[in-house]
């Protein structure tokens, strides 16, 4: 069943989104490296070997949900991915993916914005766990209470499907949406949603192009090809035309012949209890 978050969809059962860092701390055990590896999640670009060592920290989102042929490269951050799709960059713990999407190294989200318009723009009017200024208030014995503020929040990336994110790619706080097919520069810093199947480049990003024609582009976002599986697209060859991807499976869609992929998760609930045996 799909879902629609911040009008993207998604194909990965059980997705949730959730404006918080809600996540949860084990340590890699054996156990965990078995249930990687039966449910096909890798953590190596060319190898099916275990990147991590035993006692290992992975913190695990609470609305995690992974999908089998996913590949974990940096990090231990689990966050939710969709099939075929690689992270080489540990990405804040609420990110989402969809599927078919390439995260490169050194992507990353800036740090939440201050609130200028206070008398001072210091984390003391809104910090509640400032080691610091907590040790100074319990010295002189003064009580002040921080007022959060929603500048001070760092909210989800998003990031679709068939999305190619390049190198050292930084994103506002703020909650960036990726939309489908989006291509983003190496070096690119994000500040507002990326279009489908847009290319954006620089400081702040813009769009300089987009991979397809408007009735290209429409076709795919009507198709949503990566709501299947690739070995069901029988007779298409990797470097045919997009036109001519789009008829054949345009027709195997029509005819009935394509199953939507709909493979087991992986969510917090399956790390609970991996302790050694």
């Amino acid at each position: 069943m799909a879902t629609e978050i911040k009008g993207v969809t998604f194909f990965q059962k059980g997705l949730v989104y959730e404006k918080e860092h809600f996540s949860k701390r084990f340590s890699f055990t054996s156990e965990t490296g078995k249930m990687f590896k039966a449910h096909r999640i890798f953590t190596h670009f060319m190898s099916a070997d275990s990147r991590f060592r035993l006692n290992e920290r992975l913190d695990v989102a609470r609305n995690a949900s992974v999908e089998p042929y996913t590949i974990f490269t940096s990090g231990g951050h689990v966050f939710s991915m969709g099939a075929f799709s690689y992270s080489q960059s540990n990405l804040p713990i609420h990110t989402i993916i969809g599927r078919y999407s390439v995260i490169s190294a050194g992507v990353g989200e800036m740090g939440p914005n201050h609130p200028a318009n206070r008398f001072t723009s210091s984390t003391l009017t809104y910090e509640a766990h400032n080691v610091a200024l907590n040790a100074y208030k319990e010295d002189v014995d003064v009580h002040i209470d921080p007022v959060s503020s929603n500048l001070t929040k760092q909210y989800p990336i998003i990031i679709g499907n068939d999305v190619w994110i390049g190198e050292n790619v930084t994103f506002s706080s703020k909650g960036i949406v990726v939309n489908d097919g989006a291509v983003i520069g190496a070096d690119s810093v994000v500040t507002k949603d990326v279009p489908p199947y847009a290319v954006v480049v620089g400081v702040p990003a813009h769009v300089i192009k987009y991979r397809f024609d408007p009735e290209t582009i429409k076709r795919l976002m009507a198709l949503k090809w990566w709501q299947y599986d690739f070995g069901q697209f029988t007779n298409i060859k990797v470097d045919d035309p997009i036109d001519k991807f789009l008829d054949e499976v345009e027709s195997l869609q029509a005819a009935g012949k394509l199953k939507t992929y709909e493979p087991e998760i992986v969510t917090m609930a399956d790390f609970d209890g991996l302790d050694e045996k």
